[in-house]
């Protein structure tokens, strides 16, 4: 019977992985033409929206949090969607689908780094994994092995992404006991309404400027997917996943968020990542897999 809730586990994994990935190149389109903000805070306001109905309809009498969870779930709501998915959109409309996947799976690095600042001891690999993935990010934003290019360019959505990847690591350390008392639905379908909220204000500017008449109505089936599939399916399977699994085995199933970002960039795009990239993402993947053992 303990094996139901690891292959569950596992399989949560699995799907977030994909689908956190397929994010990066489905929501690059509409960034290029929409305002980020009022992207962030439509999309989880309709993601956080959804996941409160459910809550509603199936928690029963369970629908409110506990009052010592509810600041714990806004702080959380407020780093995880209006800092880090509010800065994600920003972030996306300055460099490419897979450089950005490859910039966030840093995430387990500032977990570990967190679980040292807790005053967790860690082993000596788990430093070096450290040292090897923060040179694979150089590698990705430096884009040569002969020059130093870490100038103008995309520098900026790089640098942002590295910064919210360490956001998107406190979010978890900060969600995981909440997850354990009051389950990976409620978690989500709270934390993803309070930050969209704390969204609202940053977006109304850019919501008076948008020009929709310039928007493709097609990419609504883009905003269907990063607001449905991740934004509701997606943050479930991440908060389950880390409910059976824990976060160091879920984070283990976030290797292959940049695999999968880079062959649909590739697909959907015409993204190529050059061999420096390809270089310093296989970096980035050996560093969190040597924080991980």
């Amino acid at each position: 019977m303990a094996e139901k809730p690891l292959i569950a586990g596992h399989l949560m994994g699995l799907f977030t992985a994909i689908s956190f990935g397929s994010a990066y190149p489905v929501a690059k389109p509409i960034v290029g033409v929409v305002d980020p903000f009022v992207f962030s805070a439509a999309r989880y306001l309709v993601a956080g929206t959804i996941l409160m109905l459910g809550v509603a309809i199936f928690a029963g009498g369970k629908f409110l949090p506990p009052r010592r969870d509810l600041v714990r779930l806004t702080i959380a709501g407020f780093l995880g969607f209006a800092v880090f998915q509010g800065l994600w959109g920003v972030a996306l409309d300055l460099t490419t689908a897979s450089k950005a996947a490859v910039l966030v799976s840093t995430t387990p690095i500032f977990g570990a780094l967190i679980q040292a600042a807790e005053g967790q001891r860690l082993p000596a690999p788990a430093w070096a994994g450290i040292a090897v993935a923060f040179a694979g990010v150089f590698c990705v934003i430096n884009n040569s092995f002969t020059t130093l290019n870490v100038a103008g360019g995309s520098l900026l959505g790089d640098a942002m992404f590295v910064g919210i990847a360490g956001v998107w690591a406190l979010y978890g350390a900060l969600s995981r006991p909440v997850i354990a008392r009051i389950g990976a639905v409620r978690t989500a379908a709270w934390s993803a309404l309070l930050g969209s909220l704390f969204l609202l204000p940053l977006a109304v500017p850019g919501l008076v400027r948008q020009e929709w008449g310039n928007v493709d109505p097609s990419l609504a089936v883009n905003f269907a997917h990063v607001a449905l599939i991740i934004g509701c399916l997606g943050m479930l399977t991440w908060n389950g996943g880390l409910k059976h699994l824990g976060l160091a085995r879920m984070t283990v199933w976030l290797y292959l968020t940049p695999v999968s970002a880079m062959l649909l960039a590739n697909i959907l795009l015409g993204e190529f990542p050059t061999t420096p990239q390809i270089a310093g993402a296989l970096l980035v993947v050996l560093g969190v897999f040597l924080t991980q053992r």
